[in-house]
């Protein structure tokens, strides 16, 4: 919940919105940033995501999908359960 993410078109990125997730809280922590909410990502489930501003999209994430299948799905898995803790 709070993440939509277009399929992508051609390229071997995602670029999902997360602006739904900033400033809940998440173990702790109310990330107001993409920058904020990558940090928090990568210190607590070890997956690192480029944030938005970073493409003057501040909001949304990028991510690259050229890896193997079952990297990408453990990584996501981490994402997506770590995510689901925002209240």
């Amino acid at each position: 919940p709070g993440v939509v993410c277009p399929e992508p078109e051609g390229a071997f990125y995602a670029y999902p919105s997360v602006k739904a997730l900033l400033g809940k809280e998440i173990r702790g922590k109310r990330p107001a940033t993409t920058v904020e909410l990558a940090e928090l990502i990568l210190t607590e489930v070890e997956v690192a995501l480029v944030p938005g501003e970073a493409f003057g999209t501040p909001g949304y994430f990028r991510l690259s999908y050229a890896l193997g299948d079952e990297d990408l799905v453990e990584g996501v898995s981490r994402v997506a359960k770590l995510l689901s803790e925002a209240s």
